[in-house]
């Protein structure tokens, strides 16, 4: 593989894309050749699967024959293997003729409903270059009636009505049509150009009014002014990755690697100073069994800055913290004063919901602009 070109290329996130059309339209050989591609850019070989309609006849599927209810097992049958695989952060490649509508769009519906992406492509090269194509013989056999239920022939073909791609196989070539595929899946966010600037979007989303009435009665934790700070670094996108208070194991890795790891992506992205949200003994009794916590800052507003989800309390470790950030135990530093005289735990959660561009109300405000503000 070019090592050059490899590290200029990520995927973001799991995805099935599905090439439909006749046999012979060059669905096999257009997943190949984007695996390929896919595989050098990102420089892993293990990211993308493909399967294949031959093969997964041959045996998952080995006990299906070509009538409407057995094609339509035969996708469900794909559509749930390849969500397991897009589930587990690959590309899944589909290469079936797949010849009716309805039974795409339900393989569409099983992706939809477990938030995968799922990218329709028709593979559309017309029947007379499918058949010109035909190195086995197949389309001559079923012009001959040795072959029944054969798509294009004896049995229908429905064209996808709005497919993501349509790509003409039968007149451009193997290179373009791979790059209309891997393009497609940067324009979607499925792989990522690491060379491009990355401006991180704001985490804050005001509240809806059922939210409201939700989150007027949850119990508050009372933060001061310098974790508001840390409280906007975070949901202001400053500390990308971060979209919460660290949990433990994102303050050890801070500690130990200076790095904390994209929850999404699997990425370390540089982040030597941990931000941690400290609570007392007291407040940690009193929070224990909620499953959300309002955070506010009485010396600001009496607003609900954020709000916690699904909270994990865990030891703070200031001479721990102290030492491996600052390199010292001596509270006369500034900043390991302030963390000796934190409470004895430390709060995250499995996520946190930012509710509002924080106002300092000092002046300064117009000044403390968002990344894609600046």
């Amino acid at each position: 593989m070019n090592n050059q070109v490899a590290p200029n290329f990520a995927i973001n996130k799991g995805a099935t894309v599905w090439f439909t059309g006749l046999s012979g339209a060059g669905k096999s050989t257009l997943s190949v050749a984007v695996k390929a591609k896919i595989d050098a850019m990102i420089g892993d070989d293990k990211k993308v699967f493909v399967l294949d309609g031959d093969v997964i006849r041959a045996g998952l599927n080995k006990n299906l024959g070509f009538s409407a209810e057995d094609r339509a097992e035969n996708i469900r049958r794909i559509s749930e293997v390849s969500k397991l695989i897009a589930l587990s952060g690959q590309i899944c490649v589909v290469a079936f003729i797949s010849p009716y509508a309805k039974d795409r769009d339900e393989g569409k519906k099983i992706h939809e409903q477990a938030g995968i992406p799922f990218f329709e492509c028709h593979i559309a090269a017309s029947l007379e270059v499918c058949e010109k194509r035909d190195v086995k013989g197949l389309y001559a056999k079923a012009r001959k009636g040795i072959i029944k239920n054969f798509t294009g022939v004896s049995d229908p073909y429905e064209e996808p009505s709005n497919p993501c791609l349509k790509i003409e196989t039968g007149e451009e070539s193997l290179d373009f049509c791979t790059n209309q595929v891997f393009n497609m899946l940067i324009e979607k966010s499925v792989i990522r150009d690491k060379r491009e600037r990355r401006v991180t979007p704001s985490l804050v989303v005001p509240m809806t009014i059922e939210e409201k009435d939700e989150f007027d009665t949850l119990e508050v934790l009372d933060i001061n002014v310098e974790q508001v700070e840390y409280l906007q670094t975070i949901g202001e996108g400053w500390a990308y990755p971060l979209r919460r208070f660290m949990n433990e194991m994102e303050l050890l890795e801070s500690m130990h690697m200076n790095t904390v790891t994209d929850e999404v992506t699997g990425e370390r992205h540089l982040m030597s100073v941990p931000i941690t949200q400290p609570v007392t003994s007291e407040q940690k009794e009193r929070l224990t069994g909620k499953t959300k916590i309002a955070l506010k800052c009485s010396k600001i507003s009496d607003n609900i800055l954020a709000v916690i989800e699904e909270p994990e309390f865990y030891p703070n470790r200031k001479e721990e913290i102290s030492s491996r950030t600052f390199g010292t135990q001596s509270v006369k530093h500034p900043k390991v004063e302030r963390i000796m005289a934190q409470g004895d735990y430390l709060v995250s959660g499995k996520k946190m919901r930012f509710l509002k561009h924080v106002e300092f109300n000092d002046g300064m405000d117009q000044y403390r602009m968002t990344p894609s503000q600046v």
